[in-house]
């Protein structure tokens, strides 16, 4: 016989379990709507009614593991800054050794393309008599 849940019926065994437990888990839930009405109603609902009425007790247990002293919340906020400047200085040393590097190689290869060059015009005009690059 298929069953229908309410939602009344899921949302109060929630609260119930909440109360006892505030760790309740979506499968913890399930098992006792199948002792309680013999049916543990769909997944997907049952589990979002559960996500919904845990939400709250989520929020109070990350609420409560934040720290409430505000010279604790300055200090860390004081560290959190010196580390991102520490960063920026970092990241910005980076993109200028990078830059003198784009530089650098630019210019060799520069160079190498202007000696090719000058080299096969003075093959082309002895008439492979000149080497470009002695081995």
């Amino acid at each position: 016989m298929n069953r229908r849940l309410t939602e009344f019926q899921i949302r109060t065994t929630c609260r119930a379990l909440i109360a006892r437990d505030a760790s309740l888990t979506g499968r913890q839930l399930r098992k006792e709507l199948k002792s309680r009405f013999g049916a543990v109603g769909k997944t997907a609902r049952v589990f979002q009614l559960w996500r919904e009425e845990t939400e709250s007790t989520r929020r109070e247990i990350a609420a409560a593991a934040l720290p409430t002293e505000v010279a604790e919340l300055q200090h860390r906020l004081q560290i959190a800054e010196t580390a991102a400047a520490e960063n920026l200085k970092r990241a910005e040393l980076a993109e200028l050794r990078e830059q003198a590097h784009q530089e650098h190689w630019a210019l060799k290869i520069d160079e190498l393309r202007r000696k090719l060059e000058e080299a096969r015009t003075e093959n082309a005009a002895g008439q492979g008599t000149s080497r470009v690059f002695p081995v």
